[in-house]
C-alpha cells in the first residue's frame, strides 16, 4: 500500500511501515514551546517531580507572541519561560534579542528540517511539514 508523506516520516522514525489510523510511539526530533503554552507545560513538568529535561537538544522555547510584553500578565508568562530556560541552561531559548516567529525561526536556525517529527502546542506547528 502506498504511503502519504506523513506516513513515510513516521515510518522512518518508528522503524516500520505505519499508516493513518494507527497509534504509534515515535521519537520526537523537536519540542517547541512558546510564551503562551510553555508556562502551562512548565507547571506540569514541575508538578511531575522531574528534575531534568529528557532531551535538552530537542527542546526549544521561542518567545514570539507577547514580546514585547503588552501587560503584566504577558510579562509574567515570559518570565516563567525565562526562569525555566535559565534553570535548565537551555541552548535553544529565543528571547527578544534573537527572536522571530517560532515556525519560521527554527527552520532558519537549522533546528528543524523536512522529515523531522515536531510537537508543539500551537495551531501552526503543522506548518513544519516536509
Amino acid at each position: 500500500m502506498r504511503q502519504t508523506i506523513t506516513e513515510k516520516i513516521f515510518s522512518s522514525h518508528v522503524g516500520r511501515n505505519v499508516y493513518a489510523g494507527e497509534i504509534v510511539r515515535s521519537p520526537i526530533d523537536m519540542v517547541i514551546g512558546n510564551d503562551i503554552t510553555t508556562p502551562i507545560s512548565i507547571k506540569a513538568f514541575e508538578d511531575s517531580g522531574a528534575t531534568k529535561l529528557a532531551n535538552p537538544e530537542g527542546f526549544s522555547i521561542v518567545l514570539d507572541h507577547f514580546i514585547p510584553a503588552k501587560d503584566i500578565a504577558s510579562a509574567n508568562q515570559a518570565r516563567i519561560s525565562r526562569d525555566f530556560a535559565k534553570k535548565y541552561q537551555m541552548k535553544h531559548f529565543f528571547d527578544e534579542k534573537d527572536m522571530g516567529i517560532e515556525h519560521a525561526l527554527l527552520p532558519e536556525k537549522g533546528l528543524v528540517i523536512p522529515g523531522d517529527v515536531i510537537i508543539g502546542a500551537d495551531s501552526h506547528t503543522c506548518t513544519h511539514g516536509a
